[in-house]
């Protein structure tokens, strides 16, 4: 039986999601992917499906299924057609809703009662058409084909035959009501149509034989929506003095079917915009060229790689020109430490493979051709802040209070990034203190990576990978942002030294240009 789009049981969807925005986001970025993605579609909650990493492969995979299958356009289309317009009727629904359960006769009216026979016609098209388009398509997914499956039965339900046929039945008798107001002096006279002559089309006759050829059409289009809602309700009111019967049938249908949006075609349209909506943010990135993939999601002692990843946050401002890496972990290999020179990408990668973890929990589509990513139980994350001079504490006081939190909290399935600290005391202190870090992140055995200017660190043990982002060779001052397996060169720590104190080669030949 059908429940949710984005879980395959109705016990797992009844857990309990964050709505808060998780620590490590600010650290690698991913605020900056969803908050677009959440801001635009305000009001659908989409933020606890993104702040919500998943632990189960078979929930993953049952949504990664369902993504791959809009990844054809022409179902994307037609899903993102239906959700929007479900979402929207959903909307004026809630503002009918109140109207129709207020105590004043201004707000519970038959202007109101035909906004919401209009919506209940939309409704049932929308539905309609769905399940026709659906029926006539080979689903793969789980998901979508139990959602088919569900909108099939639906529609052969009682409730929802009895409903299609007193909706067309209620449209076709309402359009057959005709009248005519009489406007004077301020007030409005109503009565029934008896066949009095058009007079517009009387004047379009006599005034047809001055016309010289095509003109422009002056005539304006009103909206539908009413600007004095009030005049128009008083006008129904008088009206439905002449067709009673038409409006106490209308009357029976508002309250009968009040309630008759189905809670599983809503809960569909707004969950479907989970998976529409990331289509919609990698789109422009795939046009540039750059490829995204389905991982496999791997246990502890599996293998770890990415093939062509990137920092999705920079790729989404520059989309153009954006530098690929990859990355691999063979047990007992576990910790990635990233040297270089400054401004060289060593964080933007330790970001994305951050990035990447969370993604693929989530059971999205990730930055890549191809890769195994970690099954975590949280993204844990260090990164370098500003020496609060208000705190009684220093900035190593604090970099060391924060990475033994860290440590407290992290198991050997959790993904740890670490990103330049320790840069604040001497290298002497900061060699201990890196060893001694370097060792508690052996023992615990999670996959990390460790961004640092302590070449030494990149040959602590069989567990660890060094990589290097690299330069070019004819051009040494020119980075190519690409990171690969390297050994350190033992430049890291002197041109950490050498930026502290504006002696680098940048700064020397931006202050001999003055």
């Amino acid at each position: 039986m059908f429940y949710s789009i984005m879980f395959p049981e109705k016990e797992q969807h009844l857990q309990k999601r964050r709505s808060d925005m998780p620590d490590c986001f600010r650290d690698i970025n991913l605020d900056q992917i969803f908050a677009p993605i959440i801001g635009s579609r305000k009001g659908l909650r989409l933020e606890e499906f993104f702040y919500t990493p998943l632990s189960d492969r078979k929930i993953i995979y049952y949504r990664q299924d369902v993504m791959r299958e809009l990844e054809n356009d022409a179902l994307y289309g037609l899903i993102a057609h239906f959700s929007d317009a479900i979402n929207i009727l959903d909307n004026r629904m809630s503002v009918i809703d109140k109207l129709l359960n207020s105590e004043y006769a201004y707000d519970n009216n038959y202007l109101t009662k035909g906004k919401m026979l209009d919506c209940a016609d939309i409704y049932r098209k929308e539905v309609t058409a769905l399940g026709d388009r659906l029926n006539g398509l080979n689903l793969r997914s789980q998901g979508l084909c139990r959602f088919s499956e569900y909108l099939s039965e639906y529609r052969e339900s009682d409730f929802f035959k009895s409903f299609s046929k007193r909706v067309v039945r209620l449209r076709e008798d309402l359009s057959k009501v005709q009248y005519c107001m009489l406007i004077k002096n301020g007030t409005i006279r109503v009565r029934k149509y008896e066949d009095q002559a058009d007079l517009s089309k009387q004047i379009i006759e006599k005034f047809e034989k001055f016309r010289q050829g095509d003109v422009k059409d002056y005539r304006h289009k009103l909206s539908e929506e009413p600007h004095a809602e009030h005049v128009e309700a008083a006008v129904l009111k008088m009206v439905s003095l002449h067709y009673k019967d038409i409006f106490e049938d209308l009357d029976d249908f508002c309250v009968k079917y009040l309630n008759f949006r189905d809670d599983t075609i809503l809960r569909f349209s707004r969950e479907i915009q989970f998976y529409i909506s990331w289509l919609e943010c990698i789109r422009p990135l795939r046009k540039a060229g750059l490829s995204f993939n389905y991982p496999k999601l791997c246990g502890w002692a599996e293998r770890i790689y990415n093939c062509g990843g990137f920092d999705l946050a920079l790729a989404l401002k520059k989309q153009s020109d954006t530098v690929t890496n990859d990355f691999e972990l063979n047990m007992p290999e576990r910790i990635i430490v990233v040297t270089g020179p400054n401004q060289g990408g060593k964080t933007t990668f330790a970001r994305a493979f951050g990035q990447m973890h969370w993604l693929a929990s989530l059971g999205l589509s990730v930055p890549g051709s191809e890769s195994a990513l970690q099954l975590f139980d949280n993204v844990l994350t260090h990164f370098g802040r500003e020496e609060d001079l208000s705190a009684l504490s220093g900035k190593l006081q604090d970099d060391l209070l924060r990475l033994r939190e860290l440590l407290d909290k992290a198991t050997e399935r959790s993904v740890i990034v670490i990103n330049e600290i320790f840069s604040s005391t001497t290298l002497s202190d900061a060699l201990l203190l890196g060893g001694r870090m370097m060792d508690a992140l052996a023992k615990l055995g999670a996959p990390a990576v460790v961004v640092t200017f302590l070449d030494e660190l990149a040959c602590h043990g069989e567990e660890t990978v060094s990589m290097m982002s690299t330069v070019r060779e004819d051009a040494p001052s020119q980075r190519t942002f690409k990171i690969i397996r390297k050994p350190p060169d033992g430049l890291a720590y002197a041109m950490h030294i050498a930026g502290r104190h504006g002696l680098t080669y940048e700064q020397l030949s931006g202050r001999l240009k003055r």
